[in-house]
Order: structure tokens, then C-alpha cells, then sequence
């Protein structure tokens, strides 16, 4: 005791008191530094709070060790978050929000290292992301990777929210995963009927079913798929056709096993509001350039029979309906743990080939899926010898192939001539062949005096009614303003151009967007504004 001299006595109760370094102190806090010199014995007076239970704010993560750090401020538990993703692209346009980053002047900042566009970008409200090359760095929010151009330039930092993707499945079935959208690298085809891990994850499961119709008889299409998961709440989600009629007559929809959107024009809200589901006529050509593929007619050709499923959180899947089959574009907030026959989501193709996915025991039919009921004896059964590649093709029939598909580009050439072996028809690829370049074509969407071309295709204009009337704006324009500004011309990047999975933007616009300040001001552009992903130009008078 501190009055010890003041007592008498030689026994522990009469001249000891307790103090705190024998305390044993509850998770989450620890016994103070000097608890040898402290007297207690209450978590009050001999623990202190540590940073392990403490929530830090956006774009920043506890510090390794927290449990053993005495805190309780952002400054003493946290440190700036490392990179949730990082993908060799550029990400403008469509393909993400600007954020205006502290001291920009609207076209970004400079910085000398990533770290340094990091750091900007978590001190910054709403910044998500950072797209960073060139010396410049660039906020970003709401980012969709699929729109992304390659570009080993720069480099594009996922910080705190995950990006959208989308993965769509098509014909027979012709798989382009999240990492793939484009076709830069062979797309994965799986012929034989089954169901399959589409999409798996902790939080979600797609299972997709894949089986046999009467245009593809010896190969699989998919015809239904499977939904479930956290991310639903534990819904569960099923479409597939089902038959005896053809269309959109033979399919059934269920939502927890009750059934739902039962004729066209029907629409759904779940009562807890995670699904709004809809059963309608739309435009394939809204959701993706290959959304009609083998089913759909040519690009433009206006509404099909099709489902929608609006999902909460960040889930949507478009469902276009052919006689047996659907074609399915599935996008998604990127989860932790995805995989699948759509891919892994890393910003990286080559690693969801079949073969990478046999490796990783997602190649195989499920011995179990989330399906009810069992596939329909017509779809479950092939009716003939299915080619494996184009070297089981009929000869005949591969050269009529070869011909009709001549004029298509890179992976879909081999997709074309494909479905027409598979198919035994040559209207097949030539449905193909169609779909992607007219589809192409739109997708260069241009954005002139308010004029999109996407918007007079859903109008039903032709494409060569399209450009006259683009022309002829264009035309007007020039006489117009011959004296004055021309100012925010955009091109979304096209889909034509293949590389590294994503969009490229024409060569020539590329050297636009990434040529120095000295030769834009050389040649009447001013500036590039990533922010505002505009160009701004200034004729000399």
C-alpha cells in the first residue's frame, strides 16, 4: 500500500493492494503499458482500446497487426487501401465516371507514381478508381470494365468498389466471359448437353442449363438457367424452356418455385423488392452486339420476345428467346471467389480457357445443380454425331463454311463456320456474320449535336438511312459554325478492333487520345478531357 508505514501488520490483506497487471482485459483492448504501477481491478481503469474494432472510412483498411495497436482515430488504426483490381486498360467515356480529383483543372492531375494517384484519389469523396499513365492520373466512380479499352499504357486501380462486367452466353453455346467480351482469344464452347457452373461464388450461383433443339440437334444451346445465392437473400431465380410449344410459349419462369411472368407483356416485383422481372418485347441490340446471335435476325431488325431480371444488388440478366434456346447477357458487380464458364473477373482471359477451367474442376457437367426439375427428354439427348472441332466438319458442307464466312474477323470467323457445321445450315453463320458486323457498326456510337446512332436504330432506321442522316448533319453543321468551335466529338471504342479482351477505339482516335499536349496544341486540340471524356478544339481564326 502507498500508506504501508502507516499499518500494522505482516499479512497480504493488511499492507497489499491488487493492480491491474494480472488483469485479464476482454477482445478488442489490452492491458495499459504501466498496469504494474496502476492499482484496479475493473476493465475501466486497467485496459485501453485497441484498433481491432475499429471501422475506418472509405479507401482505407486497419493496419496490419490492429489487434496489438492502441487507437482509436483513423490516424492511429488505418492506412490507405491497396488495390481491390488492377487491369492494363483505360477505362473513359461510357466506361466510367470522372470523379475531379483535388488542384485538376478538368483533365486530370499529374503524378509521378501510382502511389501518388492513389493517394489522391482516397482523399477524394465518391473516387472509386484510378486510371493512371502518362504522368497524368485520373478519379473514376462506377467503372465497366467491358467497355475498357486495352492499353499497357496505363493502368486502371479497382480501390473501393468493385466493377461491372458482363459475360454472355450465345448460340451453341459460344461462351465470352467477363475477361473475354470482345473474342480476343477463342471463346468457350461447351457441346455436350448438361448443366454447368456458370457463375459460382460465395454469394451467388448461376448454373446454366445446356441442351438440344431442333436447329442445334447434336450439339448443346443453353436453355435455362439457375439463380441463387446471399446476393438474391437466398431467392432462387429459374427460367428454361420447357416445351411442347415453341417460343417464348415454352418457357417457364419461377421465382422460389412459384411461377411467374406466364405471357408476354407480363411484369414482376418481388415483394421484398430484390426482383423486377419483366416479360416483354425488347431490342436485343440494347444489352449487347451479340445478343441476337443465331436466334435474333440482323442487328436492327427491332424487338424480340426477351426476359429481363433486375436483380438487387448490381445484377441484371437479359434473356433473348428463340424457339428452344435462349441467348443470356449476364452482368455483374464483380464478387470475391467468382469463376466459372464465365470466367474469374481478373482482367486477365487467358487464364478461363476450358482448359484452365478443367484444371480448376469447373469444365465438367455438375453431378448436382440448383435446376428443379430434370431437363426435358428432347433437350436432354443428342440426335447425332456432334463435331468436336471444324476437322469433323463434312467436307461439303465446311466449304460452303468457309465461304460464307470469309469475310468475318478473328475468333467469330471460327465461330461462324462452326454453327454452320454444327447446324448443318448455312443460314446459321450467316445470321452470325450479320449480327456482328451490323451490330459493330452501331456500336461506334457517335454523339454529334445530340444525334446518337443507337437511338434512331431503336427507332427503326435503317443503317444507311443512319449515316445519310449523320452526313448530312455533319455537313450542316460545318457551314454553320465554319467561323466558330466544333467541340465535344466522342467515339465509343469499337468492338472491331480486338485486343487484350476489351474495346479498342480506332487507331487514329487513339493516337488522339494519348498523343503529348505539344502536338494536340500543333494540330488545333487544346486539350483532352479524360474528366469530362471530351475533346476540346479551338480553330485558329
Amino acid at each position: 500500500r502507498e500508506d504501508a508505514a502507516e499499518f500494522t501488520g505482516f499479512d497480504e490483506a493488511t499492507c497489499c493492494s491488487e493492480t491491474c497487471a494480472g488483469f485479464a482485459c476482454p477482445a478488442g483492448k489490452l492491458v495499459r503499458d504501466d498496469a504494474a504501477n496502476i492499482k484496479g481491478s475493473d476493465e475501466a481503469t486497467c485496459c485501453v482500446q485497441t484498433c481491432s474494432g475499429y471501422t475506418c472510412p472509405s479507401g482505407q483498411a486497419l493496419k496490419d497487426g490492429a489487434d496489438g495497436i492502441v487507437g482509436s482515430s483513423a490516424t492511429e488504426c488505418c492506412e490507405p487501401k491497396g488495390p481491390l483490381l488492377t487491369c492494363n486498360i483505360n477505362c473513359y467515356g461510357d466506361a466510367a465516371t470522372a470523379v475531379p480529383l483535388p488542384n485538376g483543372n478538368g483533365n486530370g492531375i499529374p503524378a509521378d507514381s501510382i502511389e501518388t494517384c492513389r493517394d489522391a484519389c482516397t482523399s477524394t469523396a465518391d473516387c472509386e478508381a484510378i486510371v493512371f499513365g502518362q504522368g497524368k492520373c485520373y478519379g473514376k466512380k462506377d467503372v465497366e470494365v467491358t467497355k475498357c479499352q486495352a492499353d499497357a499504357s496505363f493502368t486502371t486501380e479497382i480501390l473501393t468498389k468493385m466493377p461491372l462486367g458482363t459475360c454472355i452466353l450465345m448460340g451453341d453455346p459460344h461462351i465470352l466471359t467477363f475477361d473475354n467480351p470482345t473474342g480476343q482469344i477463342e471463346d468457350n464452347t461447351q457441346l455436350v448437353g448438361g448443366d454447368y457452373a456458370v457463375v459460382v461464388s460465395d454469394k451467388l450461383t448461376i448454373d446454366g442449363r445446356f441442351g438440344y433443339s431442333s436447329r442445334f440437334p447434336s450439339e448443346a444451346s443453353l436453355t435455362g438457367l439457375s439463380v441463387t445465392g446471399s446476393l438474391l437473400s437466398g431467392h432462387k431465380l429459374v427460367v428454361e424452356y420447357r416445351g411442347p410449344d415453341k417460343g417464348e410459349a415454352g418457357f417457364k419462369t419461377t421465382w422460389n418455385g412459384v411461377e411467374i411472368l406466364e405471357s408476354l407483356g407480363t411484369e414482376y416485383t418481388s415483394p421484398d423488392g430484390v426482383l423486377k422481372a419483366k416479360k416483354a418485347n425488347m431490342n436485343p441490340d440494347d444489352f449487347h452486339n451479340h445478343a441476337r446471335h443465331t436466334i435474333g435476325g440482323e442487328a436492327g431488325s427491332g424487338d424480340r420476345p426477351s426476359f429481363l431480371f433486375e436483380i438487387t444488388p448490381d445484377l441484371t440478366i437479359y434473356a433473348l428467346i428463340g424457339d428452344e434456346t435462349i441467348n443470356a447477357v449476364i452482368t455483374l458487380r464483380k464478387v470475391d471467389g467468382i469463376d466459372g464458364y464465365c470466367g474469374n473477373f481478373n482482367c486477365i482471359p487467358d487464364d478461363d480457357t476450358l482448359e484452365e477451367l478443367d484444371k480448376r474442376g469447373l469444365k465438367a457437367p455438375l453431378a448436382a445443380s440448383a435446376f428443379p426439375e430434370s431437363p426435358i427428354a428432347s433437350a436432354a439427348k443428342s440426335s447425332g454425331d456432334s463435331p468436336k472441332t471444324l476437322n469433323d466438319c463434312d467436307p461439303a458442307l465446311l466449304a460452303k463454311a468457309e465461304q460464307s464466312c470469309k469475310d468475318a474477323e478473328d475468333a467469330m470467323k471460327e465461330d461462324c463456320m462452326f454453327d454452320i457445321c454444327a447446324s448443318g445450315d448455312v443460314e446459321a453463320g450467316t445470321e452470325d456474320l450479320i449480327t456482328d458486323a451490323v451490330g459493330e457498326e452501331m456500336e461506334e456510337k457517335f454523339t454529334f449535336m445530340g444525334l446518337s446512332l443507337p437511338s434512331l436504330a431503336i427507332a427503326g432506321i435503317s443503317p444507311q438511312v443512319q449515316w445519310m442522316l449523320v452526313f448530312s448533319t455533319v455537313s450542316l453543321a460545318a457551314v454553320g459554325f465554319a467561323g466558330g468551335v466544333w467541340s465535344r466529338r466522342f467515339r465509343r471504342a469499337s468492338s472491331s478492333a480486338r485486343s487484350g479482351g476489351f474495346s479498342r477505339v480506332a487507331e487514329d482516335e487513339e493516337e488522339a487520345l494519348l498523343m503529348p499536349r505539344s502536338v494536340w496544341e500543333q494540330q488545333g486540340l487544346t486539350s483532352y478531357n479524360h474528366e469530362g471524356d471530351e475533346f476540346d478544339s479551338e480553330l485558329d481564326a
